[in-house]
């Protein structure tokens, strides 16, 4: 079963498009959201974001999930 916080941590990513405006909304540091990701990816199999440049864009599953997640945590 995927882990509720880590599914509020990926949606807030996806709502804001990038790990630091999700960590300042959800009160949470950086590294605690890559942290959060980085579980969910393991937990799921599935590669959900992808780093460009300096900012990163969810991957076609993750993105997927993240509306998933937006329903379930909503």
């Amino acid at each position: 079963m995927l882990d509720v916080v880590r599914l509020r941590v990926l949606a807030a990513v996806a709502r804001h498009g990038s790990v630091t405006a999700a960590a300042r909304e959800l009160h949470y540091s950086q590294p605690s959201v890559s942290h959060h990701l980085a579980k969910l990816e393991a937990e799921t199999g599935a590669k959900l974001i992808q780093r460009v440049g300096r900012g990163i864009r969810l991957t076609e599953a993750g993105r997927l999930l993240a509306e998933r997640a937006t329903e379930i945590v909503g």
